[in-house]
């Protein structure tokens, strides 16, 4: 419903009012009046606020990372190429290339002395036969020998079989005594157990019987085979403590003998192992040069192939394949060195250069993106290296040219977080803040007004910054406004 609606509905009422009750015709007149005088006032002041407020473009955060970029001038060169390696200290007799010149594989790049080439093959052979001689015996090793110890082993094992032979000995000898005087023992007990009756007193020999002088007799015989069963057993008894002290000195003598065996085995043992260590450390020394020197015939071998390859061209030193000579290092009557020169192959990689700041300098080594036009031919570079305020890159591909090129190099911070357009944040005397955009009821009703928010910068890129502060993401946030803003102004939101 529009003013004009609202008028004519309020005239309605006021004559309808009137046919009703004449007499307050004149009141509902006035208050008519009254009302349509506020309301042409707010309908006014609404449009002329309207016509006045500052119209802004507003932004919610959004969570992100702050990327950076700067394009700058550089140069476009060939790139350093390949070395062109060759056997050293031939004689170089002409050169047909020069730095610059585009070559194909098996091109003359130089021509050799053919007797120097003879000779360093001869040279190289030799060599690589000493070599490999010094090698096979490095590799070979030594071991300890080991026959001391196993002499000594059997030494002791003689020895502890000696030891067991006088024990088993000693005792077999042992038993058997004891086994005669156990004998010995058991015909005494014999003999005693036949003792006889005991004869008269020598007083009455006169008057005895001849049985009483046969038991006399008797008796003498007795006691003769008993002292001869006594002495029997005091000779196996003394002959049994003499097998006993015979075999605890043999079987004492052998133990000695066997104890200083062991101590010889233990002693040679020990020598062995001593030596088998100190052996594995020089093995090791020597397998680390066998290895140097097997990569002595590698490269030996290298050489040769290549010297071979120069003889059967005739001292002919020739392009490996298709390129450009970006450096010559032979001299006509000079020998020849290491490296003959370097070939950038047709397809290479091409060297860029650029001089930067220090700011640039400290965004490029952070990493990033890095791209080269020229003219229509763009391409991804590689930073190669950053000294000073020179960096040097490399790109790929064949449609580059020796020139000016444009370097663009773009870095994306590592930290995410909450972003904004950069026009959003502003900066006065008291620090950075954002106008968030919030709505409230005022007397012409509910109206936009801004509320100044203070924030950090974390991190500003292009046309973009992070911050951190009091933001939940869901914020309307100024990023553009048509007129200059305060905290408390009224504004237009931008459709």
């Amino acid at each position: 419903m529009n003013s004009l609606d609202v008028i004519h509905k309020l005239r309605q009422r006021l004559h309808a009012t009137a046919a009703a009750k004449p007499n307050q015709w004149h009141t509902g007149v006035a208050m008519l009046r009254f009302l349509a005088l506020m309301l042409l006032l707010t309908l006014l002041v609404r449009g002329t606020a309207a016509t006045t407020l500052p119209v802004v473009s507003v932004t919610a955060p959004y969570q992100g990372v702050v990327t950076q970029s700067f394009t700058v001038s550089g140069q476009i060169s060939p790139g350093i190429g390949t070395p062109l390696t060759i056997p050293e200290g031939l004689l170089v007799e002409q050169i047909f290339v020069q730095p610059g010149d585009q070559v194909t594989e098996g091109q003359t790049l130089a021509l050799l002395s053919l007797d120097d080439v003879r000779a360093e093959i001869e040279q190289v052979q030799a060599s690589m036969q000493q070599h490999q001689v010094q090698a096979n015996q490095l590799l070979a090793g030594q071991a300890a020998d080991p026959f001391a110890w196993q002499q000594a082993q059997q030494q002791l094992d003689r020895a502890y079989a000696d030891y067991q032979q006088a024990a088993a000995e000693g005792e077999a000898d042992v038993s058997q005594a004891q086994n005669v005087l156990d004998a010995a023992h058991q015909v005494l007990a014999e003999v005693e157990g036949r003792k006889p009756q005991r004869p008269y007193e020598d007083g009455f020999w006169e008057m005895a019987t001849p049985e009483q002088a046969q038991t006399e007799q008797d008796y003498a015989d007795w006691e003769a085979e008993y002292a001869t069963a006594q002495a029997a057993v005091q000779q196996a008894q003394a002959d049994l403590e003499a097998a006993q002290e015979a075999a605890d000195n043999a079987t004492e003598a052998a133990l000695s003998a066997a104890q200083n065996a062991e101590d010889s085995r233990n002693s040679a043992q020990h020598n062995y192992a001593k030596e088998t260590e100190e052996l594995a450390k020089s093995n090791q020394t020597d397998q680390a040069g066998a290895q140097v020197l097997l990569a002595q015939i590698r490269q030996e071998d290298q050489t040769l192939k290549s010297l071979e390859a120069l003889q059967a061209a005739g001292g002919a030193f020739l392009a490996p394949s298709d390129g450009i000579v970006t450096e010559m290092a032979l001299t006509v009557g000079a020998d020849t060195p290491a490296v003959a020169g370097l070939l950038a192959a047709n397809e290479q990689e091409y060297a860029v250069t650029a001089s930067l700041t220090a700011e640039q300098a400290s965004l490029l080594k952070a990493g990033g993106t890095i791209s080269v036009m020229q003219e229509q031919n763009t391409g991804t570079a590689t930073l190669e290296q950053v000294n000073d305020d020179l960096a040097q890159f490399t790109v790929s591909g064949t449609q580059w040219k020796t020139g000016a090129a444009d370097i663009t190099v773009t870095t994306m911070g590592g930290t995410t977080g909450l972003c904004l357009p950069a026009t959003a944040v502003n900066s006065d005397n008291a620090g950075n803040f954002v106008y968030l955009v919030e709505a409230k009821n005022t007397v012409l009703g509910v109206q936009s007004v801004l509320v100044r928010l203070g924030v950090t910068v974390e991190e500003r890129g292009d046309g973009v910054v992070r911050i951190s502060g009091a933001l939940s993401g869901q914020e309307q946030i100024v990023s553009a406004s048509s007129k200059p803003l305060s905290a408390g102004t009224e504004v237009r939101i931008d459709e």
